[in-house]
């Protein structure tokens, strides 16, 4: 697989920081010397990151409270002296409510230096390193988007061609039907290639729950629509500012007037969608996680509810504004932000270059990434650790990071940093897309959708974007493939909140890397795309090898189906979808390994799930239940045996316990996943 050249930079990976390179790294020598990472070339100007030792923070803070631009450290007031120096901050914010946490994780040792813009970083940060006060030495590099290719709108023939066919979908919708990421049904009208099933299974799922309000999603990316049509019930909202006074920090969280979110890039509770240069990437991923569904217009969100105001909440954390990105402390922050204001999830789709990428390369490993980003790993490790509330269904927090685009075989971080969760990319047909690096570190495969290889807009992902892009329209790559792994996530903490279950971080995040469909068997010969299909046609063609990928998707393509039947604790096992074939089940899966001693006595399923899945045949066999479906979809199988005897009703001996089972059978056309479906 070749790598990214520098022309399709801005195709590539949903965004990057300027990218870490050991050559960049300079090491102070000593005992109690600072690292100084990453290159100088593509940081702030006149901004220096720095982690203060334990010992020394005091004089730092005290002197950040009142304002001074001195530390009472002689060594280092000299050097902010002779760099004009303007701030002292702390990068993190500090409040009653956060304070233990904070300090647990040592978040207030980062404070952030403004001095003059015209001062030689690389001097500076040398000068920093060689104070034993300072632990740790950053630039405070900027983070630039690379999903500048801007959306496709949904124009009026295709509204009213998929207004035409919504009669038969879960919600009313119009739009759904041309969402083959939540519903495929192979509808080759819709795109192609395209295979039944390669999608996140949502028709099943929703019978189950479709969302709850009190599960929150915080979209770090560019500002949120928050007055969109199809979001703006569905957004998260802070109350207190709502009706506070403006310029007040009324809930005493550290942020003024942050109504839906903040803007991190211009420091101000106003979230902004419409400056030139913004594409609709934050409202477009937004509307993946949590579009209202059932409320008669546009699309569907995977946890955006019924339309009854039951919907999971986006929480807009803007990092990108036009043509401005972040600096690295920005981010870091923005991420903390959600720990503390009752986010689950955080939905990140931008990240560094890939460690293969052959123009500025990011990190290579866990150790590089904690090096080189020592602020945004430590905010990161803050949120999976405080986030979510002490009564909700989750203890912790998720971190779901889209694994790049940059057509390589390793992950870019942070998504590949190890207690993240990594997202790579699927087409209609279960086939990577084009796009998505792969490799060591990715952990599940969603639809991210490939025009390139779909010779169309429709092969890619459906979503809202905002009122100047159109209201509806088409994206693709890995940086959509991600909100769908957060959205099967929010709807599994949501069922959760329904059945009144509650989960570790690693628990839940172990239960949504099993929660999948084997995609490896479709990774065999080859496939071509067309780079920049919609601009040069098919002039350029390439060849994947789609053997390099097997093994290195992740943990199979995210099934939200599944993901509840974990939460619900009913056992879930696939099937493959073929009408000659019978398969079997070995029961002892479900009644232990005594299961050859028990004298089954029937399986069974509804009228309704047998027609779902064209089931032509179920019996038990032995020990075994053996069944034939046609077509994928899902089934209940209820399983009867009897334990202690031999007859239900008997004049010589005791009578026989019945006793029942159910487990969830998922047809798929591919057949079983490498795991067998199971935990």
């Amino acid at each position: 697989m070749r790598k990214l050249t520098a022309i399709f930079v801005l195709f590539a990976f949903a965004a990057c920081t300027q990218d870490f390179d050991e050559n960049s790294i300079s090491v102070s020598t000593g005992a109690g010397k600072a690292t100084v990472v990453h290159s100088s070339e593509y940081a702030a100007n006149g901004r220096m990151v720095v982690k203060f030792r334990p010992e020394s923070e005091q004089k730092i803070s005290a002197a950040s409270r009142a304002g001074s631009t001195t530390t009472g450290i002689e060594s280092i007031d000299m050097i902010l002296n002779d760099i004009g120096a303007i701030s002292i901050e702390p990068v993190f914010v500090l409040t009653k409510r956060n304070e233990a946490a904070v300090k647990r994780a040592g978040l207030h040792l980062w404070y952030e230096l403004t001095f003059d813009e015209n001062a030689d970083l690389d001097k500076v940060a040398d000068r920093l390193a060689a104070v034993s006060d300072i632990s740790v030495v950053q630039f405070d590099v900027r983070v630039k988007k690379n999903f500048d290719r801007r959306p496709v709108a949904l124009d009026a023939a295709q509204k009213a061609m998929a207004a035409t066919r919504a009669g038969s979908a879960p919600f009313n919708d119009p739009q759904l039907h041309m969402q083959w990421h939540m519903i495929n049904d192979g509808d080759k009208t819709v795109t192609t290639p395209i295979k039944a099933g390669a999608d996140v299974n949502c028709r099943q799922a929703w019978e189950l729950c479709a969302g709850d309000p009190s599960i929150v999603v915080a979209v770090i990316d560019e500002g949120v629509m928050y007055t969109h049509e199809d979001l703006a019930a569905n957004m998260w909202v802070n109350t207190a500012e709502q009706g506070g006074t403006r310029g007040k920090d009324d809930d005493g969280n550290g942020y003024k007037d942050d109504i839906y979110g903040y803007n991190f890039v211009a420091n101000s509770g106003t979230i902004t969608w419409n400056k030139y240069g913004d594409v609709s990437h934050g409202t477009h991923v937004a509307g993946t996680v949590a579009a209202v569904n059932g409320n008669g217009i546009g699309v569907t969100g995977v946890a955006g509810g019924t339309g009854n105001n039951d919907g999971v909440k986006i929480m807009s954390l803007q990092i990108f504004s036009g043509e401005d990105g972040a600096t690295s402390s920005m981010t870091a922050k923005a991420i903390q932000y959600a720990a503390d204001n009752g986010a689950n999830i955080i939905q990140c789709s931008w990240g560094y270059n890939s460690s293969e990428y052959n123009e500025y390369p990011g990190p290579a490993s866990d150790r590089e990434f904690g090096y080189s980003c020592s602020a945004e790993k430590e905010a990161i490790d803050y949120f999976i650790a405080n986030a979510g509330s002490e009564t909700g269904p989750m203890q912790g927090g998720l971190a779901i990071f889209a694994a790049g685009n940059e057509y390589c075989a390793v992950p870019g971080y942070p998504s590949a940093y190890e207690p993240c969760v990594c997202v790579t990319a699927m087409s209609a047909d279960f086939t990577p897309a084009s796009f998505s690096n792969y490799g060591p570190g990715a952990d599940i495969a969603a639809p991210g959708g490939d025009s390139d290889y779909a010779k169309g807009n429709e092969g890619t992902i459906l979503s809202t974007l905002t009122a100047e892009e159109g209201d509806y329209g088409y994206m693709e790559g890995t940086s959509m493939a991600c909100p769908h792994v957060s959205g099967v996530a929010a709807l599994g903490l949501s069922y959760a909140v329904k059945l009144g279950k509650r989960f570790t971080a690693d628990e839940f995040r172990s239960m949504l890397l099993t929660s999948t469909n084997d995609i490896n068997q479709y990774l065999t010969g080859t496939k071509k795309y067309y780079y920049y299909y919609a601009a040069y046609g098919t002039r350029y063609p390439e060849t994947m090898n789609l053997s390099e990928y097997n093994g290195n998707m992740g943990n199979g393509y995210v099934d939200a189906y599944k993901m509840l039947l974990q939460v619900e604790g009913t056992p879930c096992i696939t099937v493959k979808a073929d009408a000659s074939q019978t398969s079997s089940i070995d029961l002892s899966t479900f009644f232990g390994s005594g299961a050859s001693s028990l004298k089954f006595k029937s399986a069974t399923a509804s009228e309704t799930d047998k027609t779902a899945v064209g089931m032509t045949s179920l019996s038990v066999s032995g020990s075994d239940v053996v069944v034939k479906c046609s077509k994928p979809g899902v089934a209940v199988i209820t399983v009867t045996a009897l334990v202690g005897g031999t007859s239900e009703s008997s004049n010589s001996s005791p009578i026989a316990t019945e006793v029942s089972k159910k487990f969830a059978l998922v047809v798929r056309d591919g057949g079983t996943a490498s795991n067998g479906g199971w935990l």
